[in-house]
């Protein structure tokens, strides 16, 4: 065989080894997740994304942002994307639809806003903001049902006593609260931690974040259980092992969510990132504690929705191999 011969065939093998090599790769299917709020909750998403979790489970995960848990939703229920990153609330509304949906993994166990003004603001306590603009993330959100539900509380009406109105999420919240458009607005934990670096900008109104709440989770509809279990599972598998990696290094959330948040300081970053591995339900599972202020606030807000139960909110099944 003379040299060309050998080089060419050499060159054959390792053509053909680089194929071999990109074949899983393509082999691979996608999953979107559509996130309702860009918030902390969504550090074990990122990390299982960073460490290459989702790819040893045979799927991409394609990740897209949108304005609340309204829009978000209404992709999930069009078949747009996979799985929702938003408040468990939206499992009520998509089973009235019937679209039967559940929690796939929880995120956050806790609720995750509250109500902010400006610092000056003669604001005390919701009551005070009678007559006033309250912000909202999108109607039909957690922050749609929350502020409906306190105001009912009250005994007053939020339709005719206070002007409840759309202020986006992140800065366009912020811009909505500082340029007077609105009172006061309702502002996720993680954006929250951000604006109170801004020593004097700012107060809590109300605020809502130890509540057992399933506010932040994976929300799939049950058909894509059905149709991709493999995905589903997988998809469940490697969230819990993120969450486990971040449970015993401690250097690792802070390192995930210097990239999540790169405008962020090293201190806000420890101080976020300590907050959602703390915040994150054991096991990814939803408790009945939260399962109860769930029915109670959503259904507080919209009497004509049913009540659901934890076994049609939640499989702990899908969370074990």
């Amino acid at each position: 065989m003379t040299g060309m011969s050998k080089t060419i065939l050499k060159a054959l093998g390792v053509m053909a080894a680089l194929t071999f090599a990109v074949l899983p790769a393509q082999a691979q299917t996608k999953v979107t997740g559509g996130i309702a709020a860009f918030n902390e909750a969504l550090l074990p998403v990122f990390t299982a994304k960073d460490k290459g979790y989702f790819e040893a489970e045979g799927f991409s995960l394609e990740l897209v942002d949108f304005k609340g848990g309204g829009p978000a939703v209404q992709a999930l229920a069009a078949g747009s994307i996979d799985i929702c990153f938003c408040a468990a609330d939206h499992v009520i509304r998509l089973r009235a639809r019937r679209l039967p949906a559940l929690v796939l993994v929880g995120l956050d166990e806790f609720h995750s806003y509250a109500l902010v003004s400006k610092a000056g603001a003669p604001f005390t306590d919701l009551a005070s903001l009678k007559g006033k603009k309250i912000g909202i993330t999108a109607p039909g959100s957690l922050t749609d049902n929350t502020i409906r539900s306190s105001i009912k509380a009250l005994g007053l009406n939020p339709d005719r006593d206070f002007e409840i109105t759309s202020g986006g999420v992140g800065a366009t919240m912020q811009a909505a609260i500082d340029s007077d458009r609105i009172d006061a607005g309702l502002v996720i934990l993680t954006d929250l931690a951000n604006m109170f670096q801004k020593k004097g900008a700012y107060k809590i109104v109300v605020d809502y974040r130890e509540m057992p709440y399933p506010s932040f989770d994976a929300l799939v509809l049950e058909s894509f259980v059905k149709a991709r279990p493999k995905e589903a599972k997988g998809f469940a598998r490697a969230v819990l092992k993120a969450l486990a990696d971040l449970e015993t290094d401690p250097q690792l959330g802070p390192k995930v969510l210097a990239g999540m948040f790169p405008n962020f300081s090293p201190a806000l970053v420890a101080e976020v990132a300590k907050s959602a591995i703390a915040r994150a339900p054991k096991g990814g599972v939803v408790s009945a504690a939260s399962l109860e202020n769930l029915n109670k606030i959503v259904l507080s807000s919209d009497d004509t929705l049913k009540a659901i139960t934890m076994q049609e909110a939640f499989d702990p099944a899908l969370l074990k191999d």
